[in-house]
């Protein structure tokens, strides 16, 4: 039995005559997998709400059929939405930082589908039943971290949380959109077999991913998406062995090789992290986030951060951008001091050393267009330039991350996830840094994007000399582009080396882990 039916789906959204899903038709049964994949923008995301109501306000939404979980959903209210929302279909969604209440615990935003779709369970099991569903998502210490904000959270425990809030009421259906996104190789095979063990328990699933690997692991059949309409739909072994479409090729071919060049030789130091050690909560039970990290990065070269989720990457790129203080070691940047001193010493040497966001969408003023984002980061460089001229300076910043003007006068939330992160890369470029700090820069971009972004990165670093931190879960882009790689754990350094080394011949257990996990995920 289908328990998700849709024929001649189209979706145009408000002041748009355009289509931005055009006759999209599918099903998929009880106990199996559709996955859609296709480059930024394509249309996969509006998809996917569509059968949850969660498309913008305005947009108009038709179909000859939209059955979900035996509902048909063509005319339902905002009020039938809910009541089907989280009972019947659920959703998890790309942007784990905006999907959570950042006001709330984890624990209160995991029991909210209980609280509403099973009123009668008491609160002790609802204590219990969130902590067991953070154990299921494999989310560490789950007693601990469901008392924690998000904020507080690792960008891949926010996205376990968020899974776990998706499966609470047991749902029929589950479209879950990028689900893996945020997380680190080890983990995302662990939801891979958390999603796998769902569908076997009879849940029909909706993948949406640019990561061809998890589709081919979970999907029964794969649709392929450009342009808002599907231009192949194949069971998943005859789209890989066969595919019919000059873009399915092009996404099959799409994979990350070793692109960094040999860096140059005595090059100087640009930036040395000294025995930093960071530690949060109180002293009764203190969190040490990062313990002992020392490193040096010179012109032209790339160090690679790889480690779980939780390890201590993105404190590290905090404590090297100045915006947060280690509680022991120091930072250098250009050989003289930065971590201790005053911000309005570093201020004017920020232009120097820039980041590219992990969450592209938190980290964008909502009220702004694109062109004032990038607008904005040409002046602090100094420029003077008219109006005009700003435009023009950032539609060239658009066109190296393969954008164009058209997207000028959006904002981020109008931007796909891909674009979006896109977009923050474009920002980072604008002031010509010497040194980018890059949090997960291409997790939510599809795979010839991808390669495109991390061509256009060591492109600008032979050209330029730019150094570069590289932290990130996707051990194929951190190979790609690294010349050294630190692998981190529970805050500490546990190997470090140059890359091919690490690769080839990895000395600590935990680094055979994570290259084994990645062949397995």
């Amino acid at each position: 039995m289908s328990a998700i039916t849709v024929r001649n789906l189209r979706v145009v959204l408000p002041g748009s005559k355009a289509a931005v899903v055009d006759g999209v038709s599918f099903s998929i049964a009880a106990g199996k997998c559709l996955g859609i994949v296709g480059e930024s923008g394509a249309g996969k995301t509006i998809t996917g709400r569509s059968l949850i109501g969660l498309t913008p306000a305005g947009a108009r939404v038709t179909a000859e059929e939209l059955t979900v979980a035996g509902v048909d959903a063509r005319d339902l209210t905002e009020p039938a939405w809910r009541r089907l929302r989280g009972a019947r279909v659920a959703l998890v969604s790309q942007d784990a930082l905006v999907s959570l209440d950042p006001l709330r615990r984890v624990g209160a935003e995991v029991a909210e589908p209980l609280a509403v779709h099973e009123p009668g369970l008491g609160r002790a099991d609802r204590s219990r039943r969130v902590l067991q569903l953070l154990g299921q998502v494999a989310v560490p210490e789950p007693a601990f971290r469901a008392r924690q904000y998000p904020h507080e959270l690792s960008g891949g425990l926010r996205q376990r949380a968020l899974i776990a809030s998706a499966l609470a009421a047991s749902p029929a259906a589950l479209i879950a959109d990028e689900p893996t996104t945020a997380l680190d190789v080890t983990v995302q095979a662990q939801i891979v077999l958390l999603l796998r063990q769902l569908k076997e328990s009879g849940i029909a699933l909706l993948l949406i991913s640019h990561d061809l690997a998890i589709i081919r692991k979970l999907a029964d059949d794969i649709a392929v998406m450009k342009d808002g309409r599907f231009v192949e739909l194949q069971p998943t072994a005859a789209l890989f062995a066969a595919p019919q479409h000059p873009y399915t090729r092009e996404l099959l071919a799409s994979i990350s090789q070793s692109l960094v060049p040999a860096p140059p030789k005595a090059a100087p130091v640009v930036l040395a992290a000294r025995d930093l050690t960071k530690t949060y909560g109180p002293a009764s039970a203190p969190l040490r986030a990062v313990n002992g990290v020392s490193f040096e990065l010179r012109a032209g070269h790339t160090v690679g951060i790889v480690g779980e989720s939780g390890s201590g990457k993105s404190t590290v790129a905090r404590m090297l951008l100045g915006t947060e203080t280690p509680d022991s070691g120091d930072v250098l940047l250009n050989g003289e001091p930065w971590s201790r001193v005053p911000e309005s010493r570093r201020r004017a040497r920020r232009g120097g050393i820039q980041i590219i966001h992990q969450d592209s969408l938190s980290a964008f003023d909502p009220r702004a267009s694109v062109l004032q984002i990038l607008s904005e980061a040409i002046a602090l460089d100094g420029s003077r330039s008219v109006r005009r001229e700003r435009r023009e300076q950032a539609t060239r910043l658009l066109e190296l991350v393969a954008l164009n003007d058209s997207l000028l006068g959006r904002r981020a939330h109008q931007l796909s996830g891909g674009q979006r992160q896109r977009v923050a890369i474009a920002r980072a470029l604008a002031r010509q840094p010497r040194l980018l700090v890059c949090d997960e820069p291409v997790s939510a971009l599809d795979a010839p994007i991808q390669t495109q972004v991390l061509g256009l990165l060591v492109s600008l670093q032979q050209t330029t000399g730019l150094a570069m931190v590289f932290i990130s879960h996707d051990l194929a882009a951190v190979r790609a582009l690294s010349h050294d790689i630190l692998v981190m754990k529970n805050g500490i350094v546990v190997e470090q080396g140059p890359a091919v080394e690490l690769f080839l011949a990895p000395q600590h257990p935990f680094t055979r882990e994570l290259l084994a996990a990645q062949a397995t995920a």
